[in-house]
């Protein structure tokens, strides 16, 4: 599953080679995806709003508020409980002394979803929030061009790095061609490339990929 978030800003005139208490770098780095809170940390669920945006197989959550200590970090998580689509929880991770300070933030997060589900379950403080998705356009005229090719099927996967997006491009298609046990897939990268900025915020590596079969 892929998942980006945006990065944290480290306090200003925080400096890290300083002993002394909680000041010495009061914001750490945001933890890596599913990790959950940094040591020492405690994790709560939070208060945020929210907006969902859909474009190919990859869902962008964006949450954005207001925390009461600079040093506190907001995270999206997708839920461990066992259900289809997934649902996602938004945590709020606290440090044990707190800065207090009004911190706005805005985050967005990537994640693996299903493409035909039309809403989002976001858990939080004030109970679950079905927030509906929307569809972001994507105008590509080489896609649409390899829509309408027959010569061999074609995926687009989204991902944080070139990498993740090539291989989701894969997993979306076919290991074997139909009606052959035998067959060798091969895959083919026809395009790729970065979508950046909008209103959703995106940030997101794409990879156009064919297979053939021999």
């Amino acid at each position: 599953m892929t998942h980006q978030r945006s990065p944290e800003t480290a306090f200003v005139g925080a400096d890290p080679t300083t002993s002394g208490g909680p000041g010495i770098w009061p914001i750490p780095p945001s933890p890596l995806p599913g990790d959950g809170p940094p040591p020492g940390y405690t994790e709560s669920y939070g208060r945020a709003d929210y907006r969902a945006f859909r474009l190919g197989n990859a869902l962008v959550i964006q949450a954005w508020g207001t925390l009461p200590y600079l040093n506190q970090i907001p995270d999206l998580r997708q839920s461990p409980l066992k259900i289809y689509p997934p649902q996602f929880d938004f945590w709020v991770y606290s440090p044990p002394f707190g800065l207090p300070a009004l911190k706005p933030f805005k985050i967005s997060e990537i994640f693996g979803f299903p493409s035909d589900a039309t809403t989002v379950v976001i858990h939080d403080a004030d109970g679950h929030h079905a927030i509906e998705i929307e569809d972001i356009a994507f105008d590509d005229a080489a896609a649409i061009a390899g829509k309408a090719s027959k010569a061999a099927p074609e995926k687009t996967g989204y991902g944080k790095s070139f990498e993740e997006a090539f291989a989701a491009g894969v997993a979306a298609l076919p290991t074997s061609e139909p009606g052959s046990a035998d067959s060798l897939a091969q895959y083919r990268l026809v395009e790729s490339g970065l979508l950046r900025g909008g209103i959703a915020g995106v940030n997101l590596h794409y990879a156009k990929v064919e297979v053939t079969f021999s």
